[in-house]
């Protein structure tokens, strides 16, 4: 960041700092605004303040937390992140930057274009429960976030002045919004605000990419779909009670709305562009067809043969709409065919193309009609590509109640795996099903079925592009894998015969550490049977998911990233063995400790030829807004994730970078083999092994709190065991967050190399290599958000003062030593000295943040105490909600 953007990011901090205080006593809470200031004092005594005090105090710094943040992001708006290309010169983050470099590196125009036409960069929005802010409060930051980049291109003082006035009115307004959710919100909720995001930024987004990277990178023809969004809202049931087919069915209609919106929007812009007269410019007997089939008779449009073509597509796209909506037909769509397909919808653009083509030559195709055939190839009706997702126990039950209820009375629960397999294996080659409409199943397996049935009406609307993969959690056996299709075909999605065939493609979980290792072995055994390549599709694809946040839970943060890296690259030799095409999906959360950090970067630390042009990537919570809040931020977030997914593809061989990275990990795996194993031990050791550990975790952090939270529809717990094992990795990663131990997202690793006795030189060398220095980076962005003398303050409510004690000790050590390990390879005398943007962003927020802290510590202590005033609990939620602020990444 530089001087005068870091000047201005101050100014407008001071700015909407003055119209917060000035609205605050405006409202009557003079009082508080001045005990605000004294909080930022280390002793100061809260005991002084009332439960209303302390609620309003919150209150306070919660809004001042978002109002920092909000002038940090518009002050980095102009920002230009950068590569460094084949060349070793720096340029910015682009994919059209990243062809252009390959082509100055020498590679070949055809390897370029085979590359670009594979590419499939898919991010799939989640609602996991780590966005704290109601969807009320993201439209007010975005409000303000939009009018302070306006002040920041006025040029005249009466334009200043206006939007100051619109900015106080702004900052007002979010003071007297509520800022916490009375009840919990429901997957319709999270599919609104998902909704809401596409709609206003990651669309338009999409549209201005499309139309740069068709201007800047040469292209043969079509350039390829790139994009392909994705979600889980309203499909991932693992361990979610509330996601039904209602929930699946109302995602897939309001989806189709801005589909259709979009598109008919654009038809009306193209109407008023493609004016030409048939008596001036000639058109292709297609075009004719297409016109002669318009039921607009309006004399004025005689001679007007594309305008025409267009009413006719329109009333399709209506007639469409309406049957998929269920919805009355209106005007004259009614008689007008609907589309089989977004396909044909795209085969009656290209007509108009053609076209213009043919009499009159390329230039004649303007922007909205090549926006309307990309967007429409790479969205669809359905817009995003739902996830369906389940636990792989929920499909043991399902599918064993459904043997029971059959002709076969088989049990299924006592067989042994291969049994299981060589049953479920003569299920797909046949075309049976196994549901009787008569039986008396479960409400589980009733709500499974149903929820297949609701999914292949799906497909039949809007075809089986509409579904990206369907996730299997916890997958441990071949028979995990076969389950869910063999529930599928229940409802016809999955074709029974010699060569089976599905319309939605399964793709197994793995989670924990163990799952990981023994991931490659389940994929030999899955990939060994001929009856599987048929469910593959052409080319044979396999798609597998990895699990950043629950290995990270299970064996911290070194372990799993090691084991993930480990998992990948065995997990590709099988499928080469196989001749089948991989594909990864990585389940990324915010935060370091569930896989967070800078994507690019780990993008291309991924292992050579397992990005092979095609992943997808979880976006979760607070980074939805976060990374795509605006149309800057969002056009940004998908260049890069674009870029680099080209840059992991395209072939490396002949760069020294690529050779050395080679050489480098070949040396040091089995080096981090070791570092696996030791830092697994310790993180272990202390998370599972000491007994007083799980009571230190409830009592120090407002884990608590936390679960009660009303952020997320989905439950905070599996079960209702209070076991860490049983807790979702999201609150796990959130109180420790909270509470600044950060503790998932560096515990381990000092131990282990104090144990094996690696020296600094080892250790200098071994960051040279492209997956230990984004390991090492992604550790040190969480070890510099760790305040040990905050976490000493929450530490003190241990139930136990004496095990607190130790415990503590024993965390804080590992971290010092941490930091100081880091410092050397990094040969620097604090954190973050490569990324001094982000350190100082930190150091600014600190003041407020430790403010919080201190509040919430406070508060904490009051409820254990006894103390449940419902002002309390307001204020005990509202910190949460300012320091996940100020924090920005927390889940």
């Amino acid at each position: 960041m530089t001087d005068t953007v870091l000047d201005h990011v101050k100014q407008h901090t001071a700015m909407l700092d003055g119209f917060l205080s000035d609205a605050v006593q405006e409202f009557g809470k003079a009082e508080v605004m001045s005990k605000v200031e004294a909080l930022k004092d280390k002793d100061f005594d809260f005991s002084t303040l009332s439960e209303s005090e302390a609620a309003h105090a919150a209150r306070i710094m919660t809004c001042l937390s978002m109002l920092s943040v909000i002038s940090e992001d518009v002050g980095q708006l102009g920002r230009i992140d950068t590569f460094q290309t084949f060349d070793g010169s720096m340029q910015p983050i682009s994919l059209a930057n990243a062809v252009q470099s390959a082509r100055q590196e020498g590679v070949s125009a055809d390897e370029i274009d085979k590359t670009l036409s594979g590419i499939l960069a898919s991010p799939v929005f989640t609602a996991h429960p780590t966005e704290m802010r109601r969807a009320s409060i993201v439209e007010r930051e975005h409000e303000i976030s939009t009018l302070l980049q306006a002040y920041e291109k006025a040029t005249t003082r009466p334009e200043r002045t206006q939007i100051e006035d619109d900015l106080f009115r702004a900052v007002a307004l979010l003071w007297n919004t509520r800022l916490n959710r009375p009840e919990r919100i429901t997957v319709q909720d999270e599919i609104n605000n998902l909704i809401g995001a596409v709609k206003r930024s990651i669309l338009p987004a999409m549209v201005t990419l499309y139309n740069e990277w068709g201007r800047d990178i040469p292209h043969d023809g079509q350039l390829p779909n790139v994009l392909k969004l994705g979600s889980w809202i309203g499909g991932d049931r693992d361990g979610h009670p509330h996601v039904d087919e209602v929930t699946l069915n109302y995602a897939f209609k309001e989806q189709a709305r801005v589909a259709f919106a979009f598109y008919i929007g654009q038809m009306d812009k193209l109407d008023s562009e493609l004016t030409m007269s048939d008596e001036v410019t000639p058109v292709t007997d297609a075009l004719n067809d297409l016109a002669r089939k318009s039921l607009n008779t309006d004399i004025h449009r005689v001679d007007e043969p594309y305008r025409r073509a267009i009413a006719h597509i329109k009333h399709r796209l209506a007639r469409t709409r309406a049957q998929i909506l269920g919805e009355p037909v209106t005007n004259g769509a009614s008689v007008a065919p609907p589309y089989e397909s977004c396909d044909a919808f795209a085969r009656d653009l290209r007509v108009i193309r053609d076209s213009l083509a043919a009499h009159g030559g390329r230039r004649l195709i303007g922007r909205t009609l090549k926006t309307l055939i990309r967007i429409a190839r790479s969205c669809g009706f359905h817009l995003l590509a739902l996830d369906l997702r389940q636990n792989s126990d929920v499909h043991e039950r399902v599918i064993a109640e459904l043997f029971t209820h059959s002709s076969e009375l088989v049990d299924y629960l006592g067989m042994s795996e291969s049994e299981r397999c060589s049953l479920l294996f003569a299920e797909l080659a046949n075309d049976r099903v196994l549901r009787w409409d008569f039986a008396k199943y479960s409400d589980e397996t009733r709500k499974e079925l149903r929820i297949v049935d609701a999914a292949a009406q799906i497909v039949k609307s809007f075809g089986p592009e509409a579904f990206g993969a369907y996730v299997i959690s916890k997958a441990a056996s071949v028979s995990d894998i076969l389950e869910p299709l063999v529930l599928m075909k229940q409802a016809g999605l999955v074709r029974g015969g010699p060569q089976p065939h599905t319309m939605i493609r399964v793709s197994p979980l793995f989670e924990t550490i163990g799952d990981l290792e023994a991931a490659p072995d389940i994929m030999k055994k899955w990939l060994g049977n001929f009856a599987v390549r048929s469910l593959m599709g052409r080319p044979a694809i396999q798609e597998v998911m990895l699990g950043y946040s629950d290995s990270n839970k299970d064996g911290g943060y070194t372990s799993s990233r090691w084991s993930l890296h480990k998992a990948s690259k065995a997990i590709k030799a099988v499928c080469d063995k196989a001749g089948v095409k991989l594909r990864l999906f990585h389940g990324r959360g915010g935060s370091v400790g569930r896989g967070g950090g800078p994507s690019f970067a780990a993008i291309l630390a991924q292992p050579e030829g397992t990005v092979g042009g095609q992943i997808r990537v979880t976006e979760q919570g607070e980074m939805i807004a976060r990374k795509f809040g605006n149309v800057i931020t969002a056009h940004k977030t998908l260049d890069t994730f674009a870029a680099a997914t080209f840059l992991a593809t395209i072939p490396k061989d002949t760069t020294r970078k690529a050779s050395e990275d080679a050489r480098l990990e070949e040396k040091y795996s089995p080096l981090m083999d070791r570092l696996h194993e030791k830092s697994f031990a310790a993180y272990r050791g202390l998370v599972y092994d000491d007994p007083h550990f799980l009571d230190f975790f409830r009592t120090v952090t407002p884990v608590g709190e936390v679960s009660d939270l009303k952020i997320g529809s989905r439950p905070a717990s599996r079960t209702a065991s209070g076991k860490i094992e049983d807790l979702r990795a999201i609150p796990w990663v959130f109180a420790w967050s909270q509470s600044r131990f950060m503790l998932p997202g560096w515990y381990g690793f000092a131990a282990a190399v104090r144990e094996l006795e690696i020296d600094d030189a080892t250790l200098l060398e071994m960051i040279q290599w492209d997956f230990f220095d984004v390991f090492i980076a992604n550790m040190e962005m969480a070890l510099a958000k760790t305040d040990m003398e905050i976490a000493r303050l929450y530490a003190d409510l241990a139930r136990d003062p004496e095990e607190g004690d130790r415990i503590y000790a024993t965390i804080k050590l590992e971290f010092e030593d941490t930091v100081a390990l880091i410092l050397r390879i990094r040969n620097a005398k604090y954190l973050l000295s490569t990324h001094e943007r982000l350190r100082n962003q930190i150091e600014r927020a600190n003041p407020l943040l430790n403010s919080l802290n201190r509040l919430q510590v406070y508060l904490l202590g009051v409820r254990r105490h006894g103390n449940r005033h419902k002002l309390v609990q307001l204020a005990m939620q509202l910190t949460v909600n300012g320091i996940a602020s100020a924090l920005r990444n927390t889940g």
